[in-house]
């Protein structure tokens, strides 16, 4: 499955939210930039930092992706009004 932004991991425990952005990888990013555009498979986009993805639209596309299938799966509660 080709992701096109950001991977987005969000935790709500004991009342601490934490979000994370994992990097997508340079081939599948549509938000990746890199010395060679497009990369050439072994180009890692300058907004990859230790792993997580630190562009700020990319993060906020996957935001809303996951905000999209939170709204989506709260649906299926049946009386949840979203």
């Amino acid at each position: 499955m080709k992701s096109e932004k950001a991977n987005v991991n969000a935790t709500l425990y004991d009342g601490e939210f934490q979000i994370g952005f994992d990097c997508a990888g340079a081939e599948t990013c549509r938000f990746a930039l890199c010395s060679t555009m497009p990369p050439d498979g072994d180009e890692e986009c300058f907004f990859r930092q230790n792993g997580s993805c630190t562009h700020r639209p990319s993060q906020q596309a996957a935001i809303e992706s996951f905000r999209n299938r939170i709204t989506k799966e709260l649906k299926t509660y049946g009386e949840v009004e979203v």
